[in-house]
């Protein structure tokens, strides 16, 4: 396994083991984190569509990473080929096209050659949006990592399998990777929420929780519990 890998890895169990994580109430999902020992000082966050039903919130995220998604496919297509692995003169016929996606779900996923930084930093980073399009609407964390799941796979069996065939790698980091960075980001985000966003804690959303900022803005959402 890469050696940022199991940073990240390491980072995060160290998060879970250390992170003091209580539920604030049964109606919200989010959790609140313990800032203090003594007195313990917890903050509750309301977000916006808390209160709708789950069916909604995947609605809405679906919006998001649609949009998500077709920005993705634009750069591919238009990014150079050393980037894409695309030959664009053939991939993008129609014929081309067609018999990919019947490859693609005929043949198992391969292993793929793209650039370091797209399967090991874009994945994740991707894998981590679809997760907050619905953890930002305070879908709790199980919920939330079965959209990562099923969205990872519609990216790689439905957007992208057209062009080339879907990769092992892929697979595991776009959803695995990205619910653990998905999570981080989220808590962050939560934590720098609580006493409202300075301007360069709103940059940092916007690049490290950009579904955050498109559901919520910016506002101040949280109130002080003793």
């Amino acid at each position: 396994m890469p050696k940022f890998q199991l940073l990240i890895l390491a980072i995060f169990l160290h998060f879970l083991a250390t992170a003091q994580i209580r539920n604030i109430d049964s109606s919200d999902t989010l959790k609140s984190f313990c800032v203090r020992k003594n007195p313990p000082i917890l903050y509750s966050v309301r977000i916006n569509h808390q209160e709708a039903s789950l069916c909604n919130k995947m609605w809405r995220g679906s919006l998001y990473v649609a949009g998500y998604n077709i920005t993705m496919g634009t750069y591919l297509i238009i990014a150079p080929e050393y980037v894409s692995k695309w030959n664009k003169k053939e991939k993008l016929k129609f014929t081309s096209i067609k018999n990919q996606y019947r490859k693609s779900f005929t043949e198992p996923p391969v292993i793929d050659y793209d650039l370091w930084f797209i399967n090991y930093i874009g994945h994740p980073y991707q894998g981590g949006f679809y997760y907050n399009t619905v953890r930002a609407q305070n879908a709790n964390i199980w919920q939330s990592s079965l959209f990562c799941i099923g969205q990872s796979l519609i990216w790689e069996y439905g957007w992208e399998a057209g062009m080339e065939q879907p990769s092992v790698q892929d697979l595991i980091t776009t959803p695995f990777l990205g619910i653990m960075v998905g999570e981080l980001s989220h808590v962050a985000t939560v934590k720098m929420s609580r006493n409202g966003f300075r301007w360069y804690e709103a940059v940092a959303v916007c690049l490290i929780n950009p579904s955050y900022a498109l559901n919520n803005g910016f506002k101040s959402r949280s109130s002080l519990k003793k």
